[in-house]
């Protein structure tokens, strides 16, 4: 049988009847759609034709049986995009953690009435010194999934299923940051791993300690009140260090350039009661 078909308001055809099914069944016409053949009185919807009510049913059966748009993320992560990094809450969440610890470190090396000026050039001494600190981040990644910084900042590590992080886990986690991360905190070594650190997290979506693990840092957005908060915190745990290593890192100074030695002598600042 041949099926007149009128398409975009302009008449179309005729097709073979079996055309018109397979159409149908794949959805390129509807059952609105105006068709006539031959012994019809006149144009009459395809969906009133007992001819095409199996093809309009299975059409309808195979669109019930279609399944949702895949979730945006999958759809992402199959074309191969990154998942957002967030550097520079990262950094700053890492360097308030980092500079709390110093700040109350060297308050705890005056206040054990250790000699500062001889502290601060004892590379023995120097070299552990963030051991401490990385043995606390540990538990803290493991029992909560934060440190103090990452929460002012609004971040969380975990596993990629959600979960906490194993003992195990926060260890190797912590250590690869220790040594890759901040190298150990050594000067410029520190600077090196930490530019190495933004252009991997830059090629691989995640910093490589993250990567490795198999980790992800989770973000909720910023709050003001705790922005300011770390900024605060920040500035006084720097603050702090200078107080009790400003005038012996002056010292230092003036003795590698005495050209500067009234210059920081009319800028003093305060500082905590240098011991003799």
């Amino acid at each position: 049988m041949e099926i007149w078909l009128i398409v975009n308001g302009k008449r179309s055809g005729p097709y073979p009847d079996y055309e018109i099914r397979s159409r149908i069944e794949h959805g390129e016409i509807t059952s609105d759609e105006i068709v006539w053949h031959e012994g019809l009185p006149a144009w009459t919807p395809v969906g009133e034709l007992e001819l095409f009510r199996n093809s309009i049913e299975q059409q309808q059966l195979a669109s019930a049986a279609i399944p949702p748009p895949l979730p945006e993320a999958y759809i992402e992560a199959s074309a191969g995009a990154k998942p957002k990094a967030h550097l520079a809450r990262r950094f700053w969440a890492r360097w308030t953690d980092l500079t709390v610890y110093s700040g109350l470190w060297w308050l705890g090396m005056y206040l054990g009435g250790r000699d500062i000026g001889s502290a601060i050039g004892n590379a023995w001494l120097l070299l552990p010194m963030f051991l401490p600190w990385f043995a606390v981040e540990v538990w803290l990644i493991h029992s909560f999934g934060t440190t103090p910084g990452k929460w002012l900042m609004g971040l969380r590590v975990s596993n990629e299923d959600g979960s906490l992080l194993t003992l195990k886990e926060a260890i190797w986690r912590s250590l690869r940051i220790m040594i890759t991360g901040i190298g150990f905190g050594w000067g410029l070594l520190t600077i090196l791993c930490q530019t190495m650190s933004w252009f991997t997290t830059r090629r691989l979506g995640k910093p490589i300690w993250d990567y490795m693990g198999n980790h992800k840092v989770e973000a909720d957005p910023i709050k003001p009140l705790r922005t300011a908060a770390l900024v605060v915190v920040f500035i006084g745990a720097f603050q702090l260090q200078a107080a009790v290593r400003g005038p012996h890192e002056e010292k230092r100074f003036v003795e590698q350039f005495p050209q500067f030695k009234e210059i920081l002598e009319q800028n003093d600042g305060w500082h905590f009661p240098v011991r003799k």
